[in-house]
């Protein structure tokens, strides 16, 4: 079993670009495959994009731990932003013109149809949201 990968960084952008970099690592060296790889880093840069972008919590810091199992990737986010379950979130309207459609969702959308499994929960004064990406049969 691998060891967990964890990490903690301020809500920041570049802080935020190089643990994405370092989950991909994490992950490509543990044997990862390239689709399910790139699907937790995406979905990690959107959900912390967010907390700096919408949860009023921009340099707090925030938590990521990321775990490997044989059919899927497993992570939790930790962050002190305002809460907020990305699952509650309306699903923007893809059908209207892009000129006329409201600002906003796109990226949830991204979250929800990447992951297995996703759920959230408050912690105190914190978001604890936990998903899932499954792995490649092998």
């Amino acid at each position: 079993m691998t060891t967990p990968f964890t990490a903690e960084i301020r809500a920041e952008p570049i802080a935020i670009s190089a643990l994405t970099e370092q989950a991909m690592e994490y992950l490509g060296g543990a044997g990862v495959d390239a689709r399910a790889t790139h699907h937790v880093a995406l979905v990690i840069d959107e959900m912390l994009t967010n907390v700096v972008s919408h949860g009023a919590a921009p340099g707090g810091t925030v938590g990521v731990k990321i775990d490997i199992l044989p059919d899927r990737v497993k992570a939790e986010i930790l962050d002190p932003g305002l809460p907020f379950d990305p699952r509650a979130a309306p699903v923007p309207d893809l059908e209207t013109d892009v000129e006329n459609r409201a600002i906003g969702g796109v990226g949830l959308l991204l979250v929800r149809t990447l992951t297995c499994e996703l759920d959230y929960e408050r912690s105190g004064d914190r978001n604890r949201t936990r998903f899932a990406v499954a792995r490649a049969s092998t």
